[in-house]
């Protein structure tokens, strides 16, 4: 069977992402990081983010894994860039929500993040795909503890 149009773009996407990765490379201070592995896979990645009266004024990851993992750290550094903290458990929900088995479409405002919607049809893969935002809320975390006081 051959791969439709928009399923062939979505592979370059994520194969642009993969080798030509944005925002690779730690941040350095006041910025904190967060930390996620895959143990059924071996994947690995650590997101830094600097966090600027609520916003996040820059985020950055470095890592070790497959081509999914590796591309959705790089489109997810690249969309949360200027967004605010809060804003991340919403990306985090609308994506994950999309790669269920019978999801909804991907939302535009997850950006290249929607080239990933085909790891759907491959549960297993899933958590390739979401394990960059689960580096990025832990960096996250003292911003929002200090929203919370």
């Amino acid at each position: 069977m051959a791969a439709s149009t928009g399923e062939v773009l979505n592979r370059e996407v994520v194969r642009d992402h993969f080798r030509r990765p944005r925002n690779r490379g730690s941040l350095g201070a006041p910025a904190t990081s967060g930390h996620a592995h895959n143990p059924f896979c071996g994947d690995t990645v650590r997101v830094w983010a600097r966090v600027e009266d609520g916003l996040i004024a820059e985020a950055s990851f470095d890592g070790r894994g497959c081509s999914i993992s590796q591309a959705a750290a790089s489109m997810l550094t690249a969309l949360v860039a200027g967004s605010e903290v809060g804003a991340v458990a919403g990306l985090r929900r609308a994506f994950t929500e999309g790669l269920a088995p019978d999801g909804p479409e991907l939302p535009k405002r997850l950006g290249d993040l929607r080239a990933l919607a085909g790891v759907r049809r491959f549960p297993s893969r899933v958590r390739c795909a979401v394990l960059p935002f689960d580096a990025l809320e832990e960096a996250l975390a003292p911003a929002r503890d200090t929203e919370e006081e």
